[in-house]
């Protein structure tokens, strides 16, 4: 049987009794205390923090809602300013041409009126100078096959001459040396000089010399005198006779204004 010592034991267990009391006082009871805070505080944390994001997504809904209203009526605004833009961009260019029309009737008469009384005291110069800018233009495009078409039309149309006039370039060659002044805007080929002298031979029966001159503003083509007559088939004689229809097509046409002009 153990031989206990029931008082010591009695002490230590009071003792531990003891121990207990000072830690569940000193220790325990503090510590649960701070727990308690801690998961207080951790609670109330979490239920702001839920409070935020759901003020957060409320907020969020609320500024996409707005965003969604704004964004409409902008779009409402600019159809809105784009329409009355349109019309009234409409309305300015349909006052602009109508001032735009009448202006222009009124130059457009006015410059009329100026360019007839231009072309009446200048259209000699007016003539030759569209005269000049067309000789320029002719002679830019035209290529020497066109002047050995005209070489070629030339000796053919002396052969078409009216026996009378041929007797009149006789009887005016007879007694002159026969001399035919040429004059060609290029060189003429060996074949050229022998056909043009053979022609002009046959035209006043005697045989021909030729004097042949370069002169490039015939542009094409040839011009020949025979004493005091003249057989040109250039290009420059072409534009010369349509300035001289021209000239004669404005002289009745101004002499026609003028008679219609009330006094």
């Amino acid at each position: 049987m153990l031989d206990l010592d029931w008082l010591t034991l009695l002490l230590q267990i009071l003792n531990f009794v003891a121990i207990l009391v000072i830690l569940n006082y000193l220790l325990f009871k503090p510590l649960r205390a701070k727990l308690t805070e801690r998961g207080r505080n951790l609670s109330e944390t979490r239920q702001a923090a839920e409070d935020q994001e759901a003020e957060a997504a409320r907020m969020r809904r609320e500024w996409e809602i707005r965003r969604n209203n704004a964004e409409r009526e902008a779009e409402e605004i600019i159809h809105a300013a784009e329409v009355e833009a349109g019309e009234r961009a409409a309305q300015i260019i349909a006052d602009a041409r109508e001032r735009i029309d009448a202006i222009t009737e009124v130059m457009r008469a006015d410059l009329l009126r100026q360019r007839d009384e231009v072309l009446a005291r200048h259209y000699d110069d007016v003539l030759d100078t569209i005269l000049a800018l067309s000789g320029n233009v002719v002679q830019a495009v035209t290529t020497r096959r066109t002047h050995d078409d005209l070489v070629t039309n030339f000796a053919a149309s002396i052969f078409q001459i009216p026996q009378p006039e041929i007797e009149v370039y006789r009887e005016t060659m007879a007694g002159r040396h026969p001399t035919a002044m040429v004059e060609t805007p290029v060189e003429l080929t060996e074949e050229q000089i022998r056909t043009l002298t053979d022609t002009l031979s046959s035209l006043i029966d005697r045989r021909v010399e030729l004097q042949i001159t370069i002169n490039p503003a015939l542009i094409a083509g040839l011009s020949v005198r025979l004493a005091h007559r003249l057989i040109d088939n250039s290009v420059r004689q072409q534009l010369l006779q349509i300035r001289e229809r021209v000239h004669n097509e404005l002289l009745a046409q101004f002499d026609s204004s003028e008679s219609e002009v009330p006094l």
